[in-house]
């Protein structure tokens, strides 16, 4: 089974890019460090992404 490229959406108008999961996750964790210094945890992460047009 192949994942499917994610998307996430920050509220501050961010987009954020992965392949699959894992890198989706990887993008919005570091975002949120980096840019709003928050944690975010890789369920909070997946619950904002969709899938990629």
């Amino acid at each position: 089974m192949s994942e499917t490229a994610k998307v996430i959406q920050c509220p501050c108008g961010a987009t954020l890019h992965g392949a699959d999961d894992d890198e989706v996750v990887t993008a919005a964790q570091t975002h949120a460090r980096d840019t709003h210094d928050q944690e975010l945890s890789r369920d909070q992460a997946l619950s904002m992404a969709r899938p990629a047009d």
